[in-house]
């Protein structure tokens, strides 16, 4: 994962799941005052979210899910992704480990079906 290029034209699917789940939390907080480049702290207040029950719709959201999924897939194959953005590549743990407990609530409520390479990871089969 490097940091510091040049945007391209299309987000990196880090970045694309940090503005997907910003945009998430001012649906559900439109009142609150999210400062966009403070990463971290943004992770938090989404997994407050989570666990007061606000992000439910967005966990049969398919889109969002899916976005979720191709993130998660592309950390599991190793894939690599340049980030141009310094306070998203900074907070890349934050932002995966966000990702993967949305990914596994939206799958333990039956909303959503884990993805193949994901189970064989998790069962370590690969």
């Amino acid at each position: 994962m490097a940091c510091g290029k040049t945007n391209q034209d299309k987000l990196d699917p880090l970045t694309a799941w940090e503005l997907a789940a910003i945009n998430l939390l001012l649906a559900v907080k439109p009142t609150a005052d999210f400062d966009i480049t403070a990463s971290k702290e943004n992770m938090l207040s989404l997994m407050e979210s989570l666990d007061c029950g606000e992000l439910d719709p967005a966990l049969s959201d398919s889109g969002f899910i899916g976005k979720t999924e191709a993130l998660l897939l592309a950390q599991l194959r190793g894939e690599c992704i340049t980030v141009s953005d310094p306070t998203t590549f900074a907070a890349r743990r934050e932002i995966f480990a966000a990702a993967q407990v949305i990914y596994h609530w939206a799958v333990a409520q039956n909303l959503w079906k884990m993805h193949p390479e994901i189970e064989k990871s998790i069962n370590g089969d690969q």
